[in-house]
């Protein structure tokens, strides 16, 4: 995610230099053509490029409309996420506890609290990493399997969806609490029921992943964009011409077909927020709000160090 105003110009010139040539290529064929061939022969009406520019902006709108309600869903997910975390582990700290114990004596509660949290944990971080199509196992050393005991390593390492194993085994831990008397049957219910929310949000995840946006948008947008480009020099030059200015063109049509297809690409990106890309939701940074509030509330002796923007981009 982008957290700064400054206007990156190496990047956006990395992304739309394409675009420029395409314009200024199109503006040398309309000059040669107009100089050559005259004014009457190759003129587009200017009615037909506003057409073609009203037509464009709409669908552009609509589009980017549709892409930003994508992400800001997507956003909204995972803030949801980061509250939830907070309330499981306040529920975890002041509902499991040895009041009504089977055998207190024998019970580490602290350590059974904080396997609970670490293997949430490894949750939104495999959720994380699959969500961004991360395979490295170097990665999911660091970010997953290192929060995990032994047993519960084994239970998820081979499976297919680990972020829903991990569900599976935070409900597995609940189970043996309430066996063990340290949550009595309402508890557990509440316990379970954010677990279920964060099944929810999963699946909500995976539904805005597993769904692109569709493609028959992209690819139409594209051609009308360009059928706009290829036709504006034409339109323009004769008009620049009669006012002596026909030098004018070039910056013009490079400035309003950089204006619209800008647009366009926005659309195309924020559309996929999981892509991990630096106008994607920034799930790192979620990930570590969540881990250090969590591990706070245990009293972890290690504590991750928040995250900042790097060079004005927050992962």
């Amino acid at each position: 995610m982008i957290t700064h105003n400054k206007i990156n110009w190496p990047f956006i010139f990395k992304f739309s230099w394409k675009n420029i040539l395409f314009s200024l290529s199109v503006t040398v064929l309309a000059t040669v053509l107009h100089f050559n061939y005259g004014v009457n022969s190759w003129q587009i009406p200017m009615a037909i490029i506003a057409t073609l520019g009203t037509a464009l902006a709409i669908i552009l709108g609509f589009r980017n409309g549709s892409a930003y309600d994508r992400w800001w869903e997507a956003r909204k997910i995972w803030g949801g996420m980061v509250n939830d975390s907070r309330s499981y582990a306040r529920q975890v700290l002041s509902m499991i506890n040895l009041d009504n114990a089977n055998d207190p004596e024998t019970i580490k509660l602290k350590e059974i609290q904080r396997d609970i949290v670490n293997t949430h944990i490894g949750f939104i971080n495999a959720l994380k990493l699959q969500l961004r199509g991360i395979a490295d196992q170097d990665m999911w050393n660091d970010k997953v399997y290192s929060t995990l005991n032994e047993h519960t390593l084994a239970q998820v390492r081979d499976k297919s969806n680990k972020a829903t194993q991990l569900l599976i085994q935070q409900g597995k831990k609940l189970e043996d609490c309430q066996r063990a008397g340290l949550i009595d049957d309402f508890r557990h219910m509440q316990l379970d029921n954010t677990l279920t929310r964060f099944s929810d949000y999963q699946g909500k995840s995976e539904r805005i992943k597993g769904t692109p946006f569709p493609k028959a948008y992209e690819l139409f947008n594209s051609i009308l964009l360009d059928l706009f480009i290829l036709f504006l020099p034409f339109a323009l030059l004769p008009i620049f011409d009669q006012m002596n200015g026909w030098w004018l063109v070039f910056p013009i049509t490079v400035m309003i077909s950089w204006a619209f297809y800008s647009i366009h690409r926005l659309g195309i990106l924020i559309a996929n927020p999981f892509e991990n890309f630096r106008w994607d939701v920034p799930l790192d940074a979620i990930c570590n709000t969540i881990e250090i509030d969590m591990l706070e509330a245990v009293e972890s002796d290690v504590i991750p160090e928040k995250l900042k923007p790097v060079d004005g981009v927050l992962m």
